[in-house]
């Protein structure tokens, strides 16, 4: 009686009640009307709602913060292995498409967003039984072909741009916001380790992980590991002063905790500081897809400036760190207190290496 009860109550409690990543998610949980958000676990939910006789997929993150709504197309298996973000959009797109009365900004965005139907339409899904296999192509590193076929015959073909902002349902300032949230949010987890990878040897020694170049070749996350009595570590003393500074910059197996007192600039010309430790940025920034680069634009008396680049190839953004650190936090090692600029969702089709020299 009490659990019937409880339904009973959240089924007239207020859409607002019930907290979103994204203003878009919300704007499609009021258009469909959904009740009961507010009791749901931590996780991915399938075929509590339906649309058409479709059923809809929702997942509630950690915070009890509704993430994602769409139409159930990928399974979890899938999504264990696959590009989640994409499985998102697609899923959430088609939707929205598929929404009878869908009004204000989203109809009007969806009019607009550079999605193209190549073989099929928006409805074409709904008449999908889960034996469909699906494939998908990255085209130049702007676009997505996405495809459904049933016994080998293409059921539905979709190109997208490389857009992160569209796959996302967010504009700047929310994607801003939402970064910041995070990163005040995060916690550090267990990561891989390439020193316990390197050859065994005895006595002093140095051994070097070559890297990836980004734009440039002093743009890279080539890494130095000294051997000593404690065995393999990145290198972090002033006999390597600019590479003890790209291992800082670029991996979590730095020894120690730097912190960095971060300002991120924003749209519309406003900036917003926060002090975290710096492995918190570059895991949360690693999390999300990101290749970490490292380049030194200037050695001064004082100490260095230089810029870290977290490019995501896949979802199409980099997130761009200016960043300073005099020669007396430098001695510091572990315990630097570094100061950065940060951009963030930087669409990797208007950067080059011109982009890089101005704004660096």
């Amino acid at each position: 009686m009490i659990a019937i009860l409880t339904l009973l109550l959240a089924s007239f409690l207020p859409i607002s009640a019930v907290s979103f990543a994204t203003q878009r998610l919300q704007a499609i949980a009021n258009c469909m009307k959904l009740q009961g958000l507010d009791t749901l676990s931590e996780g991915q939910h399938d075929s509590l709602y339906w649309v058409r006789k479709r059923p809809v997929t929702l997942r509630v993150n950690h915070y009890g913060e509704v993430e994602h709504i769409g139409l159930l197309l990928f399974s979890k298996e899938m999504r264990q292995w696959g590009k989640t973000f994409i499985y998102d959009f697609l899923e959430r797109d088609l939707l929205e498409r598929n929404l009878p009365n869908i009004t204000g900004a989203i109809k009007h965005e969806l009019l607009y967003e550079p999605v193209f139907f190549i073989k099929g339409n928006a409805q074409t899904p709904l008449s999908f039984d889960g034996s469909e296999e699906y494939s998908e192509e990255r085209i130049d590193y702007k676009k997505y072909r996405s495809s459904w076929s049933r016994a080998e015959d293409l059921a539905l073909r979709i190109t997208f741009d490389m857009d992160y902002h569209m796959m996302s349902g967010c504009n700047t300032i929310e994607l801003e916001k939402r970064f910041m949230t995070r990163l005040q949010r995060f916690e550090r987890h267990e990561h891989d380790t390439v020193a316990n990878t390197l050859p065994l040897t005895e006595g002093p020694d140095i051994y070097v992980v070559e890297g990836d170049t980004f734009l440039i070749h002093e743009m890279n996350n080539e890494l130095l590991f000294e051997h000593d009595a404690e065995g393999w570590h990145l290198a972090d003393s002033l006999s390597y002063p600019t590479k003890s500074l790209r291992n800082m910059m670029t991996s979590l197996e730095f020894r120690g905790e730097p912190q960095l007192m971060l300002t991120l600039d924003k749209y519309g010309y406003e900036t917003e500081q926060l002090e975290v430790p710096y492995k918190n940025w570059l895991q949360q920034c690693m999390d999300e897809g990101c290749t970490p680069y490292f380049g030194i634009k200037h050695k001064t008396q004082d100490g260095y400036d230089g810029t870290v680049l977290m490019v995501n190839r896949h979802a199409g953004y980099l997130h761009m760190l200016s960043m300073a650190i005099t020669n007396e936090e430098m001695a510091k090692g572990g315990n630097a207190v570094l100061t950065g600029r940060l951009y963030v969702y930087i669409p990797l089709h208007n950067v080059d290496d011109i982009f890089f020299k101005e704004r660096s």
